[in-house]
């Protein structure tokens, strides 16, 4: 990950402006394309950044966001600035993380940490702006996502009866996802920087490029004492006193994700094992998480390991 040389007009960065570009006018649109774009969108920049050095990744980065608001701006797109710029910026964020060599775990936490603290940023930038607080900007986010949804259900042909009735507690709705929304960020953020880590393996390796090497990830486990953790936090959401019931299905719900992640490394284990092709193990993830009650099984798998050790992992060692 160190400086190139020769000119900064060379033919890597231009195709790196052009294909960044290119991803954040697909991120910028309305589509199924536009997700995936989104979600996606670090990559180029980490790739650039990481090859061409940080002087000329900034300029990729800075050039390609010019270019995309001028074209969005004659299309009327729904993208604004900061929303690109945040998401563009983990590809910085995560280049600059993952040439220190650190743990996965480790560069997950930093690269969460400094994304968050970004975001924390622009928020209250927002905030100032508008004349708001934070939380009622949040809020506010929130209720129109709940709004935009009830109407996309009763476009689709939903019931008159649940509309009526989703219209009804739209507020409770509301109430009820801002109190879990530090969970829902932290996920959210986890999944995504994980997504691009790996992501940038395959792209980086595939180009003869370093990338960090994390070890046999399907061996990866949340340490067994964190159990507990859950189960306290279960009983938290059981509490009839409000704090501590919004505390308990935070925590909550964070460490469901972990356990997810700790199911998935055990069916990647035996995918290994048993020398499963690719496309059917991304035919098996796809359904995972398409398939609540297939999620629901693979978090059970994790939280169950930490007694059934499905791996033999204690015995190894």
């Amino acid at each position: 990950m160190k400086d190139r040389g020769g000119g900064i007009f060379n033919r890597d960065f231009i195709s790196g402006i052009v294909i960044s570009s290119f991803v954040f006018l697909v991120a910028g649109t309305l589509s199924i394309f536009g997700s995936i774009g989104a979600m996606l969108a670090p990559l180029p920049i980490l790739y650039y950044y990481s090859k061409l050095g940080r002087a000329r990744g900034i300029l990729i980065f800075v050039l390609s966001l010019l270019v995309v608001i001028i074209v969005l701006k004659y299309v009327n797109s729904h993208a604004t600035f900061l929303n690109l710029f945040l998401l563009g910026s983990l590809g910085i964020i995560l280049s600059e993380v993952l040439r220190r060599n650190y743990s996965v775990e480790t560069t997950v936490f930093f690269a969460v940490m400094i994304f968050l603290g970004l975001g924390l940023m622009i928020l209250l930038y927002l905030s100032i702006m508008q004349g708001k607080g934070p939380l009622h900007l949040v809020q506010s986010y929130i209720a129109g996502v709940v709004q935009e949804n009830i109407r996309i259900y009763s476009q689709l042909g939903g019931s008159s009866d649940q509309i009526e009735l989703l219209k009804k507690h739209a507020d409770h709705i509301t109430r009820f996802f801002t109190n879990l929304f530090p969970a829902i960020v932290l996920v959210g953020t986890a999944f995504f920087v994980w997504l691009n880590i790996l992501a940038g393996r395959i792209l980086f390796q595939k180009n003869g490029m370093w990338y960090p090497d994390f070890g046999d990830l399907s061996r990866w486990k949340i340490h067994d004492k964190f159990v507990w953790l859950l189960i306290i936090s279960g009983i938290f959401v059981l509490l009839p006193l409000g704090a501590l019931k919004i505390v308990g299905i935070n925590v909550l719900v964070l460490l469901l994700f972990l356990y997810l992640f700790q199911g998935l490394s055990i069916i990647q284990f035996y995918c290994n094992k048993k020398g499963i092709p690719l496309f059917i193990r991304i035919i098996g993830y796809f359904l995972i998480f398409a398939q609540q009650f297939l999620l629901l099984l693979v978090i059970g798998l994790g939280v169950i390991d930490v007694w059934a050790d499905f791996r033999k992992l204690e015995k190894a060692d």
